[in-house]
């Protein structure tokens, strides 16, 4: 027993922004929520479909007075890019291990031994 490992799909669903302050209305991601289609790379008639959200690091750029050049207006952001930065707060290896857990049971990903 031990934790498997997956195929991906990802789908961007939505974001929650923020404006960046009391006096700028310019919005500022927070969150991304997107769907992940895993299928078991070991049997691809295991599969699973889940509806995740990760937040966003945006508190620095609420704090500076400037915006960065590199800030990208919420109407220009593109799907990928909001899964890109779900990603960046999710591993594959954290994914594995909660898909596995999700389709075969704890005792997969950590099976419990009888004391010797």
């Amino acid at each position: 027993m031990a934790i498997h490992n997956f195929n991906y799909n990802y789908t961007y669903i939505s974001c929650k922004a923020v404006p960046k302050s009391q006096t700028d209305n310019t919005l500022i991601v927070r969150e991304v929520t997107i769907q992940i289609d895993a299928v078991d790379q070991a049997d691809s008639s295991k599969t699973i479909s889940l509806t995740e959200t990760a937040s966003v690091d945006y508190l620095h750029l609420r704090e500076d007075t400037d915006l960065p050049n590199s800030f990208i207006s919420i109407d220009d952001i593109t799907n990928q890019q909001m899964i890109d930065w779900f990603l960046e707060k999710t591993s594959t290896e954290i994914l594995d291990g909660f898909c596995t857990w999700k389709l075969y049971g704890a005792g997969e990903v950590d099976p419990v031994t009888e004391p010797s």
